[in-house]
C-alpha cells in the first residue's frame, strides 16, 4: 500500500512495550478498534508514558477488518500480544481492525510531539497528520 511518498499519514499513539517490538521487528500487526475514515499510507509511533517522544513510523502495509477472533486466527502470532490480552482489549466490541506493519524507520533520537505536529496533547488513538509534515519526519529517520 505505501510508498516513500505518503498519501496520507497518522499519528498513533502506542504503548512502549509495543512500540519498541515494531522498532525491533517483531511485532508485525497492530491491532485497534477503530477503522481509519480514510486510506492512511504511514503511520508515525508515539510511544506514551513514560517515554513520551515520536520514535518512528511505518509504512502501512494492509489494513483488514474482521471479528477479533478471526483477526487473531490470522495474525496473531504477528501481534506482540497474548490472546488473552487480545480478549481483554476487545471485550466490547465485534468488531476490530488489524495493521500491517511493513517498513519500518527508526528515529536516530526520539523527538517531541511539538517537532511533528502541533498538537498540545497526544491523541488519544491517533489523529491525521499533513503530507507536509512527512518531510519534516523523515529528517528524524
Amino acid at each position: 500500500m505505501a510508498s516513500d511518498s505518503p498519501r496520507r499519514l497518522a499519528l498513533m499513539s502506542i504503548r512502549p512495550r509495543f512500540a519498541r517490538l515494531i522498532m525491533v521487528g517483531k511485532k508485525k500487526v497492530e491491532f485497534r478498534k477503530v477503522k481509519f475514515r480514510e486510506e492512511v499510507s504511514h503511520i508515525v509511533i508515539y510511544a506514551t508514558a513514560p517515554v513520551q517522544r515520536v520514535v518512528g513510523y511505518f509504512d502501512v502495509a494492509y489494513v483488514d477488518e474482521d471479528s477479533p477472533k478471526q483477526l487473531w486466527n490470522r495474525y496473531g502470532m504477528d501481534g506482540g500480544i497474548s490472546y488473552d490480552e487480545l480478549r481483554v482489549y476487545y471485550a466490547y466490541s465485534s468488531r476490530g481492525i488489524a495493521i500491517g506493519i511493513g517498513k519500518v524507520r527508526v528515529f536516530r533520537k526520539p523527538v517531541s510531539l511539538s517537532a511533528v505536529c502541533d498538537a498540545p496533547t497526544p491523541p488519544q488513538s491517533f489523529t491525521y497528520l499533513s503530507a507536509d509534515a512527512f518531510e519534516t519526519i523523515r529528517t528524524f529517520a
